[in-house]
């Protein structure tokens, strides 16, 4: 081999090399998060972080097309909760107050700082109770269609605490069905979230793919827990969106009793900016997605200076 070949293998052998020991290195890493927490990570796009946490029995995946956007000017750091969506799911209850704590020690431990924290449903149920232990890290926080106290809507005398016979209950109305059945139910629950029929599958997917009693157990737990005075410890700029579609089989709630009941909720939060998705079910990152990732944008944008 000519001196000058030679050179120029060597050359791209320690290339080839070097890249090597990135993926490597890499992977450890990812390794290492997946391993150490039990939700999965998957992380993607450069700049400041940003958090995004779906709902229940919902995948990181609802977030693809924010992610699309976000990631060319932040790091996007998209969880799927353990038990939802083929994640194997944690052992022992409490689930949500256990995921609120791992993913505080995981913006602690991946040394992540002026953290945008985003969730969607359930996952924004855990955005607002991580802010209210007013985190030094975060910069500000994205609540997509979610209360501090879902259950107070419905019933004004709602009691907090976690109710285990609500729980199994849950559970028992679901597992009796037969395959069709319960793939037929879910069908109906996606078709009430969502106005877009291209995603009615996925989301049916993404349910029966979950663990029955993760599911029951953290939706009853958020139900018991009541945020609405811990939220007045919130110190950084909170952008939370609600979803309004007129239902013909509810002619009497308007849009008015929507923000109403938002606004009454959210009523202790200092820095608080309420946005309304027009023509959107729960699922507003699919039936409004270009208004919310804007809104999500200008959001970012306007606090990117502010100092905690």
């Amino acid at each position: 081999m000519k001196a000058n070949n030679r050179h120029l293998f060597l050359k791209q052998l320690t290339i080839r090399f070097f890249y090597f020991i990135i993926l490597v290195t890499a992977f450890s890493i990812s390794s290492f998060a997946q391993t150490n927490y039990s939700f999965k990570v998957d992380i993607s796009g450069n700049g400041k972080p940003v958090l995004l946490i779906p709902g229940l029995i919902s995948s990181g995946e609802v977030w693809n097309e924010t992610v699309l956007t976000l990631s060319e000017n932040y790091e996007c750091h998209v969880l799927t909760m353990p038990g939802f969506a083929g994640v194997p799911p944690q052992t022992d209850a409490p689930y949500i107050e256990t995921w609120k704590d791992e993913i505080e020690r995981y913006i602690q431990e991946q040394n992540l700082d002026r953290v945008t924290l985003v969730g969607h449903s359930l996952g924004g149920f855990l955005s607002i109770w991580i802010a209210s232990d007013n985190l030094p890290q975060l910069k500000q926080i994205i609540v997509v269609d979610a209360l501090p106290f879902l259950a107070g809507t419905m019933n004004p005398n709602a009691v907090t605490g976690f109710n285990e016979a609500n729980a199994k209950q849950y559970m028992s109305s679901l597992s009796g069905m037969d395959v069709d059945q319960l793939k037929n139910t879910r069908m109906m629950m996606a078709r009430g979230m969502t106005n877009d029929s291209t995603r009615w599958e996925i989301l049916t997917e993404w349910t029966l793919n979950s663990d029955l009693k993760t599911e029951a157990y953290s939706a009853t737990e958020m139900m018991g827990i009541d945020l609405r005075e811990d939220i007045a410890n919130i110190t950084v700029p909170v952008l939370a969106i609600g979803a309004f579609d007129e239902n013909p089989q509810f002619p009497g709630f308007t849009r008015e009793q929507m923000e109403q009941t938002y606004l009454s909720q959210y009523q202790n939060i200092k820095n608080l900016q309420f946005e309304v998705a027009d023509g959107a079910k729960h699922f507003i990152m699919y039936d409004k997605p270009e208004w919310m990732v804007e809104t999500m944008k200008d959001f970012m944008k306007k606090n990117q200076f502010n100092q905690q």
